[in-house]
């Protein structure tokens, strides 16, 4: 791994995908992916094969060694002597092991889409993220509580409705531009990756590669990496600004990376996605940086975690269904 400190090697990065690292781990890989935009590319491809990996068929017979070997081999990493697992060896590494025999289990498994014949076909996700790939080969996670729609000829046809917030990572095909409506926004693309956000308040579109075109009403703005849009419901102004925040990709990466986050914002984003209200009574910490990276884990050891790392004194009382931090 490039960059990879002296403090932080693979076996940490199972721990923390598998939230059993300590919270100095925890806050030495937030660190890490922090330090360099490699780090965090790294951290990426090991999370998107560590998903893959989990999702294609039970482990069973197939040795652990030589899966953890494969593992390694997928992550494209030197590969280091194999050590027997025996029943006194850390748990999370059998654990690792049995999950990476998934990779050889057929990766054609996973990417399999069910069409329905009818003519209009429809992707939801209820109480949890959905990731699937469209008829063209882009690919897409539907947050929580979110909905697409898309004709059944979507391969030439590449028009999508959006209802709540889903992350695309569009397939380039020149003669068939990439169009989606949410609302009276619309965003048309070629070939780029893309965030888009709408609830009853605002739509907020942000790009991660590649350029899209916002427009609502008569209004049109071009959007390149590393900017965003945002428009409220009741106006048909566009508001551009450049974008850093990472926390948009939680419910896709699992991950909350925060870069010097105000504090209030990575309490709105803990709200979110736990259904849970989480109040900031002190206000002398309302703005406070927070670097750091939590796992999708509870909210209670999100916010323990956060007690232990940041940098001023934060703590969290539990009052009925809501957390406090003060």
């Amino acid at each position: 791994m490039n960059n990879f400190n002296e403090h932080i090697n693979d076996d940490i990065l199972v721990k923390f995908m598998l939230g059993q690292a300590s919270a100095e781990e925890q806050q030495a890989v937030g660190q890490w992916m922090a330090a360099s935009a490699d780090n965090e590319k790294y951290f990426q491809h090991f999370r998107l094969i560590w998903e893959e990996s989990r999702q294609l068929a039970p482990a069973n017979a197939t040795n652990e060694n030589e899966a953890w070997a494969r593992f390694q081999q997928r992550v494209n990493r030197p590969q280091t002597p194999v050590v027997e697992l025996t029943s006194t060896r850390k748990p999370w590494l059998r654990i690792a092991a049995a999950v990476t025999v998934l990779i050889v289990a057929g990766t054609s498994a996973f990417l399999l889409m069910n069409k329905p014949a009818a003519t209009q076909l429809e992707l939801v996700a209820a109480s949890s993220p959905v990731t699937d790939t469209l008829p063209d080969g882009s690919i897409i996670t539907l947050n929580k509580n979110s909905r697409i729609q898309y004709a059944s000829n979507f391969d030439t046809n590449r028009h999508i409705t959006l209802e709540g917030e889903a992350f695309f990572n569009v397939a380039t095909d020149p003669s068939h531009p990439f169009v989606l409506k949410t609302g009276d926004v619309q965003v048309r693309v070629l070939g780029t990756s893309f965030n888009v956000k709408s609830n009853q308040q605002q739509v907020e579109v942000i790009v991660e590669t590649g350029a899209v075109e916002v427009n609502k009403k008569s209004e049109t703005v071009q959007l390149q990496q590393n900017e965003k849009a945002v428009m409220a419901q009741n106006s048909s102004a566009i508001v551009k600004a450049s974008n850093k925040d990472e926390l948009y990709n939680y419910y896709r990466t699992q991950t909350f990376v925060c870069n010097g986050t105000p504090l209030w914002q990575l309490a709105e984003i803990f709200s979110n996605a736990y259904g849970v209200k989480v109040d900031i009574t002190n206000t002398d910490i309302r703005n406070e940086g927070i670097t750091s990276v939590f796992m999708y884990s509870t909210i209670e050891e999100n916010l323990r975690l956060l007690e232990e790392t940041s940098q001023v004194k934060i703590t969290v009382e539990k009052v009925g269904d809501t957390y406090i931090l003060k």
